[in-house]
């Protein structure tokens, strides 16, 4: 309290305690002469009332006057000092009570302070120390790189005009042997197995032409019968199949039976390969690719089909595996200078056996990503299969073994950024061209065609028949074109898939009815829904105790309408044998990368009619394209085409649908300029694609491995380790030290991380 006033009150303050002081002295002094029974007698209390002195006993003479004289003196000085003490500690006590009051509050905030500052110093040392501690691990790994590099084939050679494509990405030179990986095969006819088979064989189109160019080169500058010689070793050499096939064979009967089905479940290898061939050489029109000594060179790696996912994964250690087919077959020599393309090298990584990278065993290696799989991904919940978890994984699968990554359609995530490019590097096949061309010509330009809404033969619909397809997308736009016009569209859907009972019952309704509702009319589909499901349900609850068991729950309030839409669903089919058939082909699909059927359709000249979607950018430069961005852009484009003919496609624009023209956007694609290759040594990204490998490979190793793959939903393919080891006839592999190998137990990296922590 005397702090917070000014120094001139703070002085007056002690003044007058000092005066104070003073006047309890000198009135302790003029005490002396007050009697003692006087002085007693005024201080005495008796149970709380103050005794009155005695005038007779003060008249009275004391006895030893002499002595109590001695005693009242020394007995006043001591009262006089006490009460001075006195006056002093309360004052003093006064002044203490008031400056304790005032700075509590401060001195709680000072030790909070303190406290906290304390607790930031100890949280910055142990920041300090973690950091410490990564800089060591990553000083030891770069100065200790054995087990986590690049093989020198893989780095880019830097020196050059900066818009020069490096060697190592140039797919237009000679003498270099292709192989396409790819993780489905016929007679699966599925965008994974049908693409990378036609671009296997349009690149050994073009690697033929590639090197018999050479051929004429070098046959021009020979002029004499060594150099003669010499040329008529490089026609030998180029007899040799330079693009090879990679694709799965599924080991096991029941798997086949249930991909395949009964008719064209293989025997052997050998029967797949002849069934592949045949399919070349009859279906693709391409019997010089489909020879089996002079054409395209196929070979297999064992695989299993996961029901679950849908999907095929390999078995055991696919490259190595690779590896060992072609130095039993070559001189070894042929993976020196060879390009990988990796259909979907997400899918093909996941669940993968430990082994080399395909960085480590190939010069160049490009991915091409086919499915959205975190769009699939957003319904499932286990294991590897949730969106934030196959997005992660996806990605480092991708960083880890691809030197360039090609995205169909800008609506698949980022990967790798400073290693993608959006491009359409498929084509399709010379018989939907055709059809276009024959359009082109036959049909000319009409400005209307009479309207004839109950015409069936002129909307289409091919595809997998899932609801991830847009079939409720689909059903909305049949009640809003029903709604503008008063009548549904009628649509062929061609295709086959696990949800297609209950989509063929959202188009047709259940057929338990009764006869007011088959006869009744309703204003909408709200009113339709509302009076059916009351009878639906109170019909179902009084058979619920005998029939619950067959009672099967609808997905959507569409399979209770009374009024059916016009839609006929027609099985699977090849798109090709649909070709004159119709001539408006509808797409509401937003889940997909880069829609095939839509392509298909689009080269044989007929109207598609997609939604406005970055799925479907590249397909905007098409005439006949109608993208529509909401229910009414929809009625109006599917009214103008039921009234008008599809442009006829030009020259330019059917080369467009060519798989000549998708072999020179991916040869464009795949390429690395100079420039790009000095921004990615700038960036010093290569080192963490590697060790994302070298991580993946040794976490994968073991009884520790499997479980892991077990553990992401590998189901089937789990037990890549146990499979490898029981085909080599060697025991499983099995650790003391959790899982790991003595291998990454030594590595530099455990031991940096070791050295970091004193263990």
């Amino acid at each position: 309290m005397l702090r917070n006033q000014g120094p001139k009150t703070y002085c007056i303050k002690w003044v007058v305690i000092i005066v104070a002081a003073s006047f309890s002295l000198s009135t302790a002094r003029a005490a002396r002469d007050i009697p003692l029974q006087i002085l007693l007698a005024t201080r005495i209390i008796r149970g709380g009332d103050i005794m009155a002195p005695d005038p007779a006993a003060a008249n009275e003479t004391p006895i030893h006057t002499a002595r109590s004289d001695s005693v009242s003196q020394s007995m006043s000085v001591d009262v006089s000092r006490r009460k001075a003490r006195f006056i002093l500690f309360r004052a003093f006590s006064r002044w203490r009570n008031n400056e304790t009051g005032q700075m509590v509050g401060k001195r709680v905030t000072k030790r909070t302070i303190a406290i906290t500052h304390r607790l930031n110093e100890k949280l910055e040392e142990a920041r300090r120390l973690f950091h410490d501690r990564m800089a060591a691990v990553s000083f030891t790994l770069i100065n200790h790189e054995h087990d986590a590099t690049m093989s020198n084939g893989t780095f880019f050679d830097l020196d050059g005009d900066d818009d020069e494509i490096t060697p190592q990405s140039d797919l237009l030179l000679p003498n270099r042997n292709i192989f396409i990986v790819t993780t489905a095969a016929l007679p699966w006819r599925t965008g994974t197995a049908v693409n990378p088979l036609l671009r296997a064989a349009y690149l050994a189109r073009r690697a033929r032409e590639i090197n018999n160019n050479q051929t004429l080169v070098d046959e021009q500058m020979s002029q004499d019968e060594a150099v003669a010689n010499s040329t008529g070793l490089v026609k030998v050499q180029l007899q040799r199949q330079m693009v090879t096939l990679v694709i799965p064979w599924l080991e096991l009967e029941e798997d086949r039976l249930e991909l395949y089905g009964p008719d064209t479940m293989f025997a052997s290898i050998q029967d797949q390969e002849d069934y592949i061939r045949d399919w070349l050489r009859n279906e693709a029109k391409m019997a010089d690719v489909a020879d089996a000594d002079t054409g395209l060179k196929i070979i297999f790696y064992p695989a299993r089909y996961h029901s679950g996912l849908k999907s095929i994964f390999a078995m055991g250690d696919m490259v190595g595996d690779i590896c060992a087919v072609l130095r039993n077959q070559t001189d070894g020599g042929i993976l020196n200078n060879s390009v990988c393309i990796l259909e979907e090298p997400e899918h093909l990584n996941w669940y993968r056996a430990p082994g080399e990278g395909w960085t480590k065993v190939f010069n160049y290696v490009v991915g091409i990503i086919h499915t959205n799989y975190v769009e699939y991904a957003g319904s499932q919940f286990h294991g590897l299969w949730t969106a934030p978890a196959i997005q992660v994984m996806s990605s480092a699968m991708i960083r880890a073994y691809c030197h360039k990554v090609i995205k169909l359609s800008g609506v698949l995530q980022s990967y790798a950024p400073e290693k993608e490019s959006i491009e359409n590097v498929h084509g399709v096949r010379e018989d939907f061209i055709y059809e276009g061309r024959r359009r082109a010509q036959h049909f000319h330009k009409k400005k209307s065609v009479p309207l004839d809404e109950e015409a069936e033969g002129q909307v289409y619909y091919i595809g997998k028949i899932l609801w991830a397809k847009g079939f409720e997308n689909m059903l909305e736009l049949e009640e809003f074109y029903r709604e503008c016009t008063g009548k549904y569209f009628a649509v062929d859907v061609y295709g086959g898939g696990p949800d297609e009972d209950e989509i063929k019952r959202a188009f047709h309704g259940r057929r338990q009815r009764s006869k007011r509702t088959k006869t009744e009319e309703t204003k909408s589909f709200s009113e339709d829904v509302q009076s059916y499901s009351r009878e639906f349900i109170a019909k179902k609850l009084t058979l619920l105790k005998i029939s619950s068991q067959e009672f099967e729950i609808p997905k959507t309030l569409y399979e209770w309408r009374k009024k059916p839409i016009p839609a006929k669903f027609l099985g699977p089919v090849d798109h090709a044998s649909l070709g004159e058939r119709y001539k408006v082909f509808v797409n509401p699909s937003v889940s997909e990368v880069l829609c095939t059927t839509t392509y298909e359709a689009l080269a044989m000249g007929k109207f598609a009619i997609i939604p406005d979607h970055e799925s479907n950018k590249f397909f905007n430069r098409f005439p006949n394209c109608l993208c529509y961005r909401d229910k009414w852009e929809f009625a109006a484009n599917l009214r103008w085409a039921l009234t008008h003919e599809p442009e006829p496609l030009t020259p330019e624009l059917a080369k467009e649908f060519t798989w000549e023209a998708a072999t020179d956007r991916l040869i464009r694609s795949s390429a690395i300029t100079r420039r790009e290759a000095k921004e990615r040594a700038i960036l010093g990204k290569a080192k963490l694609d590697e060790r994302i490998a070298f991580f993946h490979r040794e976490i994968g190793k073991g009884t520790k491995g499997d479980a892991l793959r077990k553990f992401l939903g590998g189901g089937p393919v789990s037990n890549q380790v146990e499979y490898e080891m029981a085909k080599q006839g060697l025991d499983e592999e099995r650790s003391e030290n959790g899982g790991l190998t003595q291998k990454f137990r030594t590595s530099s990296f455990m031991q940096a991380i070791q050295s970091s922590l004193g263990v």
